[in-house]
């Protein structure tokens, strides 16, 4: 399936939110993500499921000193 993760099309073989941030290897604890504009509890990652164009927008927090 094809969806647009920030911004790029990516074809991707997952189905859930969750899967597709340990696909792409993000720390799902240092992230908001929005799916085609709504904002995502964690919690619910695992319950959001990704369809065919959907848009992902993925914030990653970096610490610095």
């Amino acid at each position: 399936m094809k969806i647009i993760v920030n911004g790029k099309s990516r074809k991707v073989g997952v189905n859930t939110l969750e899967k597709l941030m340990a696909f792409l290897k993000y720390d799902m604890e240092r992230v908001i993500v929005s799916v085609n504009g709504n904002a995502v509890e964690k919690r619910k990652f695992s319950k959001t499921i990704l369809s065919e164009g959907d848009k992902v927008d993925i914030f990653s927090f970096v610490g610095g000193g």
